[in-house]
């Protein structure tokens, strides 16, 4: 909460994220670091939604610019009678203390600040993401790559986001867990030969969570992100230290650390979605190991079962969530899940394959950005 001033002032910003387009307007979220006064300049510092008229200049801010504007900020307020969706308590819950529309007229970019980690890891992934604009990559297959990958879904169709939640999906375009288990595989699979040298497994431990936290600041630091890469760090520190780990009492720390840094989290759909996908997840694990170690299932149905146990599990434990939130149930996602996570575990391994080849200029990489072309289009299908 901050008392706005009722009249127009000149405030000083700083761009925290990528512009993102709207209908009539473009919305870029800033902190507002100062005003200006007769005193001189007043310090701020509270975030603000900053709806702006649409041109190549709003376009082209990036994370960490410095603009300066003229405008009457207030704190959010509802403007319908709209009983499904409450924008003020919406926006109030993401740390947002006012909002301003500004025409082009009455702002203008001063410069840059010092950038942050955080605003260097998000430049960064501007770069690979017109990495995937200047390649052969269909409309449809950039948008889920680029969601599956960067962690950013502007590009995604109306189209292709309806088509993933109708069919019990839109938790793949969303990075979770999941997408941070592969890049923890891949990375402990990279890193295995440091083990073998005395002294030097904490050495690999250390760089996979560094690694771990970039890419979660890379990809805007979502609710499930962090905790998912809690949890990883947590276990990975008990494995170091040899002591076991209840994943129970891992995911209970994740969330009181996780609330104690940024307690508004608790309202955020993200938090209480992930959280209780995970929980539920937790309580089967210990049945399902049992119940598939008891029956010497082969690989080919125990995989497939597993599958369809925890997709089963964790739509269940996220169903009251799913019904006040959404007003909706999924209802394809036990046959949709068979088919999206193996694909989605062979999209990201080829993935981190693509970047490597592009990065280091190697020549293959255009065959290899053809097949993962293909591959994601067939999984839109």
């Amino acid at each position: 909460s901050y008392g706005w001033p009722s009249e127009e002032q000149v405030y000083e910003a700083r761009v925290v994220d990528f512009p993102r387009k709207r209908a009539r307007s473009t919305l870029c979220m800033m902190l507002v670091s100062a005003m200006a006064d007769s005193a001189g300049w007043t310090s701020v510092q509270r975030k603000g939604f900053v709806y702006m008229e649409s041109t190549e200049a709003v376009d082209s801010l990036l994370p960490g610019d410095v603009v300066c504007f003229r405008g009457k900020v207030r704190r959010p307020q509802n403007f319908t009678d709209d009983l499904d969706f409450d924008y003020a308590r919406y926006v109030t819950m993401q740390g947002v203390s006012g909002t301003v529309y500004l025409p082009s007229s009455q702002w203008k970019r001063v410069g840059d600040g010092h950038l942050t980690l955080r605003e260097r890891l998000l430049r960064f992934r501007l770069y690979l993401q017109e990495h995937y604009m200047h390649s052969t990559f269909s409309d449809d297959a950039l948008g889920v790559l680029a969601a599956l990958t960067l962690g950013d879904k502007r590009l995604l169709s109306e189209e292709t986001r309806a088509a993933y939640s109708d069919a019990g999906a839109a938790h793949v375009l969303a990075l979770s867990g999941l997408h941070v288990g592969v890049i923890y595989a891949m990375l402990a699979f990279m890193m295995r030969g440091v083990v073998r040298q005395r002294g030097m497994r904490w050495l690999r431990e250390l760089l996979i969570i560094g690694v771990l936290w970039a890419f979660a600041l890379m990809v805007g630091m979502s609710a499930s992100v962090v905790r998912a890469v809690f949890m990883c760090t947590l276990y990975i520190l008990a494995r170091w230290i040899s002591r076991d780990s209840s994943s129970i009492s891992v995911l209970s720390l994740a969330a009181f650390v996780m609330l104690l840094a940024h307690p508004l989290y608790l309202f955020d759909v993200s938090f209480q979605l992930s959280f209780m996908a995970m929980a539920a997840i937790l309580w089967l694990e210990s049945y399902a190991e049992t119940f598939l170690h008891n029956k010497r299932l082969p690989w080919l149905l125990a995989y497939p079962i597993g599958i369809i146990g925890m997709s089963l599990v964790a739509q269940l434990g996220t169903f009251p969530l799913a019904l006040y939130h959404f007003g909706t149930f999924p209802t394809y996602f036990l046959l949709t899940n068979l088919v999206v996570i193996p694909y989605l575990n062979i999209v990201l391994l080829l993935s981190v394959a693509w970047w490597a080849l592009v990065l280091l200029g190697v020549p293959l990489s255009n065959q290899l950005g053809q097949l993962l072309q293909h591959l994601t289009q067939w999984m839109n299908d």
